[in-house]
């Protein structure tokens, strides 16, 4: 008899448990993108970029202008149904990439850090 009511209690704890955990998903779910966009930011400036991301591990970037090597801009299927893009800086040793970019301002951005390379190396490119 008591083997079944430490069973019968044993099971009721994992189903709660487990719905426990089923609510914890749903709400992270419903939360982390809300934050991680909040707590995204970035600064162009003639001679660097920057950026700062992270929700609970804070990280900053910070990229000189005279080191970037390439500038991509990117769009996958799911930046596309919200019509965002993101912009890769590419140096010697690793990518920055800014996110949650409106189309536009991705491109425009792209643009101005181009130029910025271009008069930091002492002549203008050619692509357009």
């Amino acid at each position: 008899m008591a083997a079944v009511i430490i069973g019968g209690l044993y099971g009721a704890v994992k189903i709660g448990v487990m719905i426990g955990c089923a609510v914890g998903a749903v709400i992270w779910a419903a939360v982390f993108p809300v934050l991680r966009f909040k707590r995204y930011k970035y600064l162009i400036t003639p001679d660097r970029v920057e950026i700062v991301c992270g929700v609970l591990f804070v990280s900053r970037t910070v990229v000189p202008v005279n080191r970037i090597h390439q500038i991509n801009v990117s769009r996958g299927p799911l930046d596309s149904a919200f019509g965002v893009a993101k912009v890769s800086v590419v140096t010697a040793g690793s990518t920055a990439v800014l996110r949650f970019l409106d189309e536009d301002k991705a491109q425009e951005l792209a643009l101005y850090l181009n130029e910025k390379v271009g008069d930091k190396l002492g002549g203008k490119d050619d692509v357009q």
